[in-house]
């Protein structure tokens, strides 16, 4: 089975793509920390393995997350077009093809 050749644009879309799920997963991260941050430990020792509720997401937080989102979104229509407009089928060969290009 040979190795597909992807245009570099295309490979530049799987990478903006890629970019753009990896801010989305790291921003929620960090909202995660922070709201871990925020739990005050319990005194009474005997509720140790009770689970601690975190505190609610922010409205800023909740929009830079809904921003994000829609980036990658959009990132991952534009990779899908790029695709299509190359002529290639948006098949396993292909996606993973295109991840390993972009990786590289």
């Amino acid at each position: 089975m040979s190795v597909p050749v992807f245009p570099e644009s295309l490979i530049g879309l799987q990478r903006a793509s890629n970019d753009a799920w990896v801010e989305v997963e790291a921003h929620r991260k960090t909202v995660d920390e922070s709201r871990r941050q925020a739990v005050v430990p319990e005194s009474d020792p005997t509720r140790r393995w009770e689970s601690r509720q975190l505190r609610p997401w922010t409205e800023g937080e909740d929009a830079e997350h809904e921003r994000l989102l829609a980036a990658a979104r959009e990132a991952a229509e534009a990779l899908r077009a790029g695709v299509l407009a190359a002529g290639l089928t948006a098949d396993y060969a292909t996606t993973q093809g295109l991840k390993d290009a972009a990786r590289a």
